[in-house]
């Protein structure tokens, strides 16, 4: 019979000899075929592969791939690659071997979506290429390296990725290790989403600020969002204000959907609410110091201590009520106030100035305590009252 190409590896040897020596076969360049190891000296390992003569292979084919650690010996069988039949002569190769079998593998694992890893080897325009184990390079446009960082840290970096095209006639590959990165993504998200319960508390790690909330790493790459009103129970303008990125926070999960992959999440409620222990904080006629956080026409909001704000209504600051000149705030300032009410169930302090004791003498009493000498009495002084009313 005659051995078809790509097959002498299993029909040849494990034929009895006397049965192989009589079975005629062609060789064809390209063929990938089992030899036995006869010789081994300093440059060359000679292998037989029942042609009429053994094929040389230089020593140092063996010493690259993923062998090159193997010690060979004579008897040992190993595949080998016909790479050229000259009359009676046959030139092997081994390495064609080992890069045609990572051909397949890469094939199977681009066929089956598994990951390889790639080292980046240079930055090209476009990308960079990368070795992912053939002799060939493999390229990665910069659209799918998916992390940002300089190019000149990339070099020689190992990264996982995924073989996106893959050619084996014009050996053109390409790879993306932003996709690896979605799916790693996509993974811990579903997991994430599959242990997730609502009102329970969690630590997070502050990732993005924006105006209109906090987004919040819960683990694996997991972001939810902390709305601003819900960052803390004061008044917060803009997150800047109260988070940085990188903070670690705990939060409260709020809602969650696993279709659009949102998780709406709070830090004041994880905190508890600090009004249900108000009285333990303030106690009415009790003066401190606060800051003025905004001014409204009906007052000034004051932040007093532990996060809590109260209202000091306009018409504490008349006037009338002053004692003299209209007082005048503005957002920032410090104001000694006092607190006149606390409403916890409506969440709600009531501010005043705290009345100073008059230092002035009024002019008559002035008169009357002058040693005498003006001649006014304490009748002249009621009768002065009384012609008032």
């Amino acid at each position: 019979m005659t051995v078809e190409k790509g097959k002498l590896d299993e029909d040849y040897f494990g034929t009895p000899l006397n049965v192989a020596m009589s079975v005629p076969f062609t060789i064809e360049v390209g063929d990938i075929i089992l030899g036995r190891i006869s010789k081994v000296d300093e440059e060359f390992v000679y292998v037989s592969t029942g042609f009429k003569s053994e094929g040389r292979i230089p020593v140092a084919e063996f010493r690259r791939g993923p062998d090159a650690d193997k010690e060979w010996k004579i008897d040992d069988e190993v595949e080998v690659m016909v790479d050229r039949v000259s009359g009676e002569d046959i030139y092997l190769s081994y390495e064609k071997v080992v890069a045609r079998r990572l051909w397949d593998t890469l094939a199977k694992k681009h066929e089956d979506g598994e990951p390889v890893e790639a080292e980046i080897i240079q930055q090209v325009k476009g990308g960079y290429r990368t070795d992912i184990g053939l002799p060939r390079h493999a390229f990665l446009p910069g659209s799918h390296l998916g992390i940002q960082t300089q190019a000149s840290e990339l070099i020689g970096k190992k990264l996982p990725v995924y073989i996106i095209e893959f050619n084996t006639e014009t050996e053109n590959i390409v790879v993306s290790h932003r996709e690896w990165l979605k799916k790693q993504q996509d993974e811990a998200q579903g997991e994430a989403f599959e242990t997730l319960q609502k009102d329970s508390i969690i630590d997070g790690r502050v990732t993005r600020l924006t105006n209109f909330g906090a987004f919040v790493d819960i683990g694996g790459g997991v972001e939810g969002l902390v709305h601003v009103s819900e960052i803390a129970w004061s008044r917060v303008g803009h997150p800047s204000q109260a988070l940085s990125c990188g903070q670690e926070v705990k939060v409260k999960v709020l809602d969650f959907d696993p279709d659009s992959k949102r998780i709406s999440l709070s830090m004041k409620q994880a905190a508890g609410d600090p009004w249900d222990k108000v009285d333990e904080h303030f106690a009415v006629g009790e003066i401190i110091v606060g800051s003025v956080v905004k001014m409204v026409k009906f007052g000034a909001f004051v932040m007093l201590r532990d996060g809590f704000e109260g209202l000091l209504h306009i018409s504490e600051l008349e006037q009338e009520k002053s004692g003299g000149e209209n007082i005048k705030l503005n957002s920032g300032d410090e104001v000694k106030v006092k607190i006149l009410n606390v409403d916890p169930k409506g969440r709600r302090i009531k501010l005043g100035l705290p009345v100073e004791k008059s230092s002035k003498v009024s002019g008559e009493f002035k008169q009357y305590i002058d040693n005498g000498s003006s001649g006014i009495s304490i009748g002249d002084m009621i009768d002065l009252d009384k012609n008032k009313e």
